[in-house]
């Protein structure tokens, strides 16, 4: 039989208090769901990034609709360029956070995170944690990704877990 240390002990403590041992980030199959969610949005408003550079900050507030052009809420986006690349053109790199309020259906909002290229108009698809979010969204995570395929479009698709 191993003997336990003093610190394990103490570290086991609250543990057994609750019931048991817990893992972290562990939660019961059955508890967990999944959305594939789909948005286009369209800026609403913007503001200007006539010359950028480290530690400009940008923003727009954004018209959401779902896959069936439908309206779906609204949101905003706030960036700051964290770095602006020796390439012809040059790429911005920014930070960014983005704010969906979903009003169609299922109510509530998620909370977005990146840092990327952002290069308009492209194709291309940039990675987006789901870092929370309000109402049924309480509880999400996941990760999707963000497309500029125009200067006032934005491709939105999410894996959202609650």
């Amino acid at each position: 039989m191993a003997l336990w240390s003093r610190r394990s002990a103490l570290l086991a403590a609250p543990a057994m208090a609750a019931g048991g041992l817990v893992v972290a980030g562990a939660c019961p199959a059955s508890a967990a769901t999944a959305d594939a969610l789909t948005f286009v949005a369209s800026r609403a408003t913007s503001s200007p990034l006539d010359k950028p550079v480290v530690g400009t900050t940008f923003g727009s507030l954004l018209t959401l609709f779902d896959s069936n052009s439908a309206a779906a809420g609204d949101g905003s986006m706030i960036g700051t360029v964290v770095n602006v690349t020796v390439d012809s053109p040059p790429k911005l790199i920014v930070q960014m956070k983005l704010v969906l309020r979903l009003t169609a259906g299922a109510k509530g909002e998620l909370h977005l995170s990146s840092m990327h290229a952002m290069v308009v108009p492209s194709p291309v698809q940039n990675p987006m944690a789901i870092v929370g979010g309000t109402g049924k969204y309480a509880n999400a995570r996941g990760e999707g990704t963000i497309t500029y395929p125009t200067p006032d479009r934005i491709n939105i698709t999410l894996n959202v877990a609650n």
